[in-house]
């Protein structure tokens, strides 16, 4: 039997198991789908893998699976799971927590709130991949901004796109190839939030996406709508998540991740 962890932040879920714990259990493309298929398996976004880090610094290393069995490079909802579950189910006690990732080594601070956390993590700068542009679709203008923050985003920005599908934007595979995509609309620079939905590559539609939220913010900074040390909350589907960009262009994204439940299953 493999025993695994179940952990959500924001309504974007993971299946945490440590690589220890697999024995002769594989996780290729097809077990992990099965895993995170939510009427014959688990059910999840993706799967976190636990394993010893490879640098000296690093207190453990988080392998991140999509629910299609692909890899990503990094995750901004996982990793604050994946701190959490370091904290919760393996008693370490570092802050902040160093976590080496396929977007390099990022740390995640914590503090108490009520029986549990609220986890900060660091997930390095963005960086600009296809400058702001203005573009019509479906009858509604858009500011399209292409930006990575670990992972690739398109983001699209609308105040009128109220028939337009996130999945639609998604399909127009604007740069060739896949990408997360975040549709944005109701921003409030008096309270300082924007609604957004989200369609990850690689999971589909998902009810909150943490680099993508960094992706959106970073996009608010660079078109002027925000400042640095500002926090910004992205308002999802799943549940709401601040953003902040220090002076050095380095996103924060915090919040409240949960542990749901542990269990096992047969290997």
């Amino acid at each position: 039997m493999v025993r695994f962890f179940k952990y959500s932040a924001a309504g974007n879920d993971f299946i945490i198991i440590s690589e220890k714990d697999l024995g002769s259990f594989e996780l290729t493309k097809e077990n992990i789908v099965r895993l995170c298929d939510r009427r014959f398996g688990i059910g999840a976004d993706g799967i976190l893998l636990h394993s010893k880090p490879e640098t000296a610094e690093a207190h453990a290393k988080m392998t991140i699976f999509n629910s299609d069995g692909s890899v990503a490079e990094m995750c901004g909802n996982g990793i604050r799971c994946f701190a959490l579950y370091l904290i919760t189910d393996c008693g370490l006690t570092y802050d902040p927590l160093k976590i080496e990732t396929g977007n390099g080594l990022l740390e995640a601070s914590y503090e108490k709130a009520g029986d549990t956390y609220k986890i900060s993590a660091m997930i390095g700068k963005a960086r600009i991949t296809d400058k702001t542009k203005k573009m019509n679709f479906g009858g509604c203008e858009f500011l399209r901004t292409g930006i990575s923050t670990g992972n690739p985003h398109l983001v699209y920005i609308s105040e009128n796109a109220t028939d337009i599908d996130v999945e639609e934007l998604w399909k127009l595979r604007e740069l060739g190839y896949e990408t997360n995509v975040e549709l944005v609309q109701n921003i409030d620079l008096v309270k300082n939030c924007a609604k957004v939905d989200v369609f990850e590559r690689g999971a589909g539609r998902t009810m909150a996406c943490g680099t993508g939220g960094a992706a959106v913010a970073n996009t608010l900074l660079a078109i002027g709508k925000i400042n640095k040390n500002q926090t910004f909350t992205v308002k999802y589907p799943g549940g709401d998540i601040d953003y902040t960009i220090n002076d050095k262009g380095e996103t924060i994204i915090s919040g409240i991740p949960l542990k749901i439940f542990t269990g096992e299953f047969k290997g």
